[in-house]
């Protein structure tokens, strides 16, 4: 009984350890929307930051604090933010509306030809979900073909195994076409690092080192995609394809 008991307590102490205070974390977030209505948005982003220091996140904590960061006149932040709301909402329309806008902001204005019309589908369509959504699709298919597999194993009639038949090809067509965006998704999401800088400009240099050859200026809220680390330094790679080193603490990771 002893030994339940002890059990019990240490339980009931490690509880709050264990779950967030949700109690605190809806305090901080309607506290931050009560002063972002306010217009006192450097304390609304305290809030927001907050409830991210608490564990959690969610499309509409990142996007109250891109809105935030934005009317406190830090594009950088702004920018950040809500490309980590749309990494988890992609099809939101107000967060593409609001980044955009934000974009619009960034000195760096870097002209790329145009994709091709079918790079371009495949891009679009890559980025209508989230790892998590092609992922659930592509279990669902997958489930589905093996379930009319299985009745067209036990079916003895002729008619219905031949349907049964063209039903498998068309799920298995339709589950191997589904882990093509999947796989593509996951490489843009996990293998491929991209981040915001965030000061208001920062020199590329040719190697990781002060003093070495400047190759241009990139300005805050420009997005760049990371390649490569070395100590302080971080090697980026812009849209235009330009490489060159910057400090580490002048960017964050989306």
């Amino acid at each position: 009984m002893q030994r339940f008991e002890l059990f019990y307590i240490l339980l009931l102490a490690l509880i709050p350890v264990l779950l967030p205070a949700q109690g605190a974390v809806d305090f901080h977030f309607q506290k931050g929307n009560a002063l972002y209505l306010e217009e006192q948005y450097p304390e609304a982003i305290q809030e927001y930051e907050a409830v991210l220091h608490n564990g959690l996140e969610s499309a509409e904590l990142y996007y109250n604090l891109g809105n935030s960061y934005y009317k406190a006149g830090r594009l950088g932040k702004a920018i950040l933010n809500y490309e980590r709301a749309l990494k988890l909402r992609p099809k939101d329309d107000n967060i593409r509306f609001n980044l955009q806008l934000s974009n619009l902001r960034v000195k760096d204005r870097i002209d790329v030809p145009p994709d091709f019309f079918l790079l371009r589908w495949n891009r679009n369509m890559v980025q209508a979900l989230t790892v998590r959504g092609w992922a659930r699709l592509f279990t669902l298919l997958l489930l589905m073909t093996s379930g009319v597999f299985a009745i067209r194993q036990m079916l003895n009639l002729n008619r219905f195994r031949r349907l049964c038949r063209s039903g498998l090809l068309a799920l298995a067509i339709a589950t191997f076409l589904t882990l093509l965006p999947l796989l593509q998704r996951y490489g843009v999401e996990h293998s491929r690092a991209y981040g915001i800088i965030l000061q208001s400009s920062t020199k590329s240099l040719a190697a990781p080192q002060e003093g070495s050859t400047e190759l241009f200026i990139v300005h805050e809220g420009t997005r760049v995609q990371v390649l490569d680390y070395d100590g302080d330094w971080s090697k980026i790679k812009l849209i235009d394809g330009k490489q060159a080193w910057v400090r580490s603490r002048d960017l964050e990771i989306i």
